[in-house]
């Protein structure tokens, strides 16, 4: 038989937990955002408003997957630059997934240069992100 403190205890103990969780899925949010307009442009047959100097579809890939791989970093709170090979090979792999998706997409194609641009953004993304964790840090210790 539930008493009144065990009910309390129990409901604590579960929104605690709720919180946890919901602010662990809230950090992929920016990652997900992302990851949606990355695969929306990808199913364009073609992007109205892209910079037109040579190679700029290169830089945007770069650029994106630098960003994306910022924030899977961010969401899977990476600290230490020995472990930023796991965004960057989450968000490489989306980016041969994303490169497969395109060849289904009409005047679209594969395009290996893409995914390299892809993985460095991802690799820069990722180390970028490391080196903002430990300026903060040492700034936040600093202060404390």
């Amino acid at each position: 038989v539930w008493q009144k403190n065990d009910y309390h205890d129990f409901l604590k103990e579960n929104l605690l937990i709720g919180k946890f969780m919901l602010k662990k899925i809230l950090k992929w949010i920016p990652a997900l955002l992302i990851a949606g307009t990355s695969w929306y442009l990808s199913s364009k047959s073609q992007i109205e408003y892209m910079p037109q100097f040579f190679n700029a579809d290169k830089l945007v890939h770069l650029v994106c997957f630098a960003g994306f791989s910022f924030w899977v970093s961010f969401a899977l709170n990476i600290k230490t630059y020995k472990s930023f090979w796991i965004p960057t090979i989450i968000v490489s792999t989306y980016g041969i997934i994303d490169e497969i998706h395109q060849h289904f997409t009409p005047g679209r194609y594969v395009s290996f240069f893409d995914w390299t641009c892809d993985t460095i953004g991802a690799i820069l993304g990722s180390l970028i992100f490391v080196l903002v964790y430990k300026i903060v840090q040492k700034v936040f210790v600093k202060k404390n």
